[in-house]
């Protein structure tokens, strides 16, 4: 049987929340040095993972605006219609002006823009201060705005 995109959201959600306790617990010397990137990294990757599904969902359980589920990585911005769900022009909104979700969405996994020093891509934005996000509040944010959506969905 396939998975939903709500399982999968919720799937997604968890495992953030596995990654958060982690990082509050301790830093473990088996990572070389590099469990709090790898951590933090894996976190903010299961939120994006999980804002994702959400954005599938939305398109899913609203059959009547007849859009596709994107291939390959989108967000709410790059949905592109004359006529979009409430909650995809809702969301794309705040991937432009509200702080917890455009630093998600626009995560710098990768240095870009410049020639890296000594040949490092990887950007490790969050322990360098490049980016304000606060990895409890996406979390509960996101996990808010899913169980609104949700409960306007089930009134459709």
């Amino acid at each position: 049987m396939k998975d939903s995109f709500r399982g999968q959201s919720n799937l997604h959600i968890y495992f953030a929340e596995q990654y958060l306790s982690q990082l509050n617990a301790e830093t473990f010397d088996e990572w070389g040095g590099h469990f709090h990137r790898a951590t933090t990294e894996s976190l903010i990757w299961q939120l994006l993972l999980a804002y994702q599904c959400h954005l599938a969902d939305i398109l899913k359980q609203q059959p009547k605006f007849g859009l596709s589920i994107p291939g390959g990585f989108f967000t709410a911005r790059s949905i592109v219609s004359d006529d979009l769900p409430p909650e995809i022009i809702e969301l794309a909104d705040r991937e432009v002006y509200s702080g917890w979700l455009k630093s998600l969405v626009e995560y710098p996994f990768l240095q870009s823009g410049r020639a890296p020093a000594g040949g490092v891509i990887a950007s490790d934005a969050a322990a360098q201060g490049h980016i304000e996000l606060d990895l409890q509040e996406s979390l509960e944010e996101l996990k808010s705005l899913i169980a609104r959506h949700r409960a306007t969905l089930m009134e459709y």
